[in-house]
């Protein structure tokens, strides 16, 4: 008698999606992330889902100084951007970039500057004695003997300058409606905890006094003047005093978010600190230090995004805070084949000129920031996207029948006439493989789809896509063609 042997079904090829388009997650090591997107570099989310080329820099304003250009803010009352770099002041008048320096009083270099107007004269701080200008006459130190001395954080409210008083523990005010009138006895103390006050913030008339170890919410009583609301004490201090930012949405509303003192980003919620960074807690943690990190918040295509620089690490971190998500923002230096920090370091929104404003942290450069641009400054905007290993749910061997990208095609132009696409991967345990590279589509070609053939065998594998030509790139998703097992 003859025994039969149970034929084995061939496995069928399905589609399956590629994890190009979900939120990053890099807390763990790479090896162990399955199924989740790794990276998202120089790209942000958008309101389809799909991810876009972040927007590129052009020279706007050279003030030759050679170092960063720390402070940018639109005074509307007087229609002019101010600007600092290397301690200097500068007036920009309109929006072709005219520029004249002002004279008079200096502020510290490198440190961040904060900004505050009754609409007549300006208050600039960033560290010792306040600076301030009617914009007609030069700069000037304030000159009232009883004002603070130490202040690095300026804010306007109800007619009075508030201003930290650096080591103190406390916040002193002007007298109303006058900048320049000072007393003595005009303080409040941080109640909740010995904390010095190292930020200082006004939002929807409320002030935060922010320290080390704790923020205090403060409002106008109209008595004291000033007094600490009831059950807004918040015991988690700021790490790093220039991250601390407003942030606006029309749908999600306000908040304030900054590095807390365990190095974790929080946002508020209803007086509550909501933790936001799982993704990147295992870099920050990792971060020798964390005191000099600086955010800004910068709007692209309406979406609010805080941007936080490291600057010892040299990284940025992207915050979308429609989206909820977070990415990597950087510099691609050739030289080195690596990313470095984004080139920003201040930004305003001039409004009446509809340019956002963005300042190089070293070289006393101005730029525009918009999506129309691809590069920055020149240099080439290199958009990653990284998976964790793929395994589709099985540990049996795969055969990888095809890869295809869906995106944006015919995104060629006069200069770059033939825009490109790079996908590579690697398995566990193995090294990258050579890149190959496809074409986004010459002018007047629209094709919805790049696909590679034939990718090989593998248990678990990773893969990574790249555009760096100077041209637009939105990636909407990627799907494998896959047999699994029975092998």
């Amino acid at each position: 008698m003859q025994l039969s042997v149970p034929a084995v079904a061939e496995p069928t090829a399905q589609w399956k999606d590629l994890p190009f388009t979900g939120d990053p997650y890099a807390n763990v090591d790479e090896v162990e992330l399955t199924e989740l997107s790794a990276v998202v570099q120089d790209a942000y989310v958008n309101e389809l889902g799909h991810t876009v080329k972040r927007p590129g820099l052009t020279d706007f304003v050279d003030f030759g100084t050679s170092q960063g250009v720390y402070g940018l803010y639109w005074w509307d009352a007087k229609k002019v951007v101010m600007a600092v770099s290397a301690g200097r002041t500068w007036k920009i008048t309109d929006s072709t970039g005219t520029k004249t320096e002002l004279t008079g009083a200096t502020l510290a270099t490198a440190t961040p500057v904060t900004f505050a107007t009754d609409g007549t004269t300006l208050v600039m701080a960033n560290g010792g004695q306040m600076v301030t200008t009617p914009l007609a006459g030069p700069l000037a130190v304030m000159a009232d003997a009883q004002a603070p001395t130490d202040v690095t954080h300026v804010a306007w409210l109800d007619q009075y300058l508030l201003a930290n008083d650096g080591s103190s523990g406390k916040f002193q005010f002007s007298k109303t409606g006058d900048i320049t009138d000072w007393a003595a006895l005009d303080f409040a103390t941080a109640e909740g905890s010995p904390d010095d006050v190292t930020g200082l913030f006004v939002s929807y008339r409320e002030i935060a006094l922010v320290g080390r170890d704790s923020v205090e919410i403060w409002v106008n009583d109209g008595v004291t003047p000033f007094s600490r609301l009831p059950g807004a004490f918040i015991e988690r201090g700021c790490a790093a005093p220039y991250t601390f930012k407003k942030i606006s949405d029309p749908q999600l509303g306000d908040t304030w978010m900054w590095l807390d003192s365990q190095r974790r980003f929080v946002k508020l919620s209803n007086r509550t600190p909501l933790y936001i960074s799982n993704p990147f807690d295992k870099l920050i943690q990792s971060l020798l230090f964390v005191g000099d990190a600086v955010a800004e918040v910068m709007e692209i295509a309406g979406i609010p995004l805080y941007v936080i620089t490291f600057p010892i690490a040299a990284t940025t971190l992207v915050y979308n805070y429609q989206k909820q998500s977070w990415s990597k923002c950087g510099y691609w230096d050739s030289a080195i084949a690596d990313y470095r920090r984004y080139r920003g370091v201040s930004y305003c929104f001039a409004r009446d000129w509809n340019l956002h404003l963005v300042g190089d942290w070293t070289n006393g450069k101005i730029y525009t920031s918009d999506r129309s641009m691809f590069s920055d400054s020149g240099n080439v905007i290199r958009t990653l996207r990284r998976t964790g290993f793929i395994t589709h749910g099985s540990l049996q061997r795969k055969r990888s029948k095809a890869v295809r990208i869906r995106c944006k095609r015919g995104v060629a132009t006069a200069t770059v006439t033939d825009p490109q696409i790079m996908l590579r991967w690697r398995d566990r345990n193995g090294s990258w493989s050579g890149e190959h590279w496809k074409s986004l589509g010459q002018v007047g070609q629209y094709e919805f789809e790049v696909v590679y053939h034939q990718l090989g065998e593998y248990r678990a594998r990773q893969y990574e896509i790249i555009h760096s030509d100077a041209t637009e790139f939105i990636l909407v998703s990627a799907q494998e063609l896959v047999e699994i097992g029975p092998r």
